[in-house]
C-alpha cells in the first residue's frame, strides 16, 4: 500500500508575494526538480495556492522525514523562497482516479 503526505509549503525570505510562481528566483530550476519527481511517480498532485501564500505537494513515500528530506534539494529550498511548512500522512478515503 502506497503512503501519501500532503506536504505543505511557506514562503520564504526571497518569497515575492507581489510576483506570479514561474516569476519567483530560481524558477526554473524548482520546476525541473518538481518535474523529475512527478515523472518518477514521487510527486502525485502539486500547486500554488491561488492567494500566493504558498504551495501543497501530495507525495508518495515511505515516511515523512524521507519527504523533508527530499525537498532539501529543492533549488527553491536552497535558496528560501519556498520552503516545507508541514507533512502530514494523508489517507485517501475517496480516490475518482480509481473509477477510471
Amino acid at each position: 500500500m502506497t503512503t501519501y503526505y500532503a506536504t505543505f509549503l511557506r514562503p520564504g525570505t526571497l518569497w515575492d508575494p507581489d510576483k506570479t510562481v514561474r516569476e519567483q528566483p530560481y524558477w526554473d530550476d524548482h520546476a525541473r526538480f518538481m518535474d523529475s519527481l512527478f515523472e518518477t511517480g514521487v510527486v502525485i498532485l502539486g500547486g500554488p495556492f491561488a492567494d500566493r501564500t504558498g504551495s501543497m505537494v501530495i507525495a508518495a513515500a515511505d515516511n515523512a522525514a524521507r519527504v523533508h528530506e527530499m525537498f532539501r534539494t529543492d533549488p527553491w529550498t536552497q535558496h528560501d523562497v519556498l520552503v516545507v511548512a508541514d507533512v502530514k500522512e494523508w489517507i485517501i478515503f475517496l480516490d475518482a482516479r480509481e473509477r477510471h
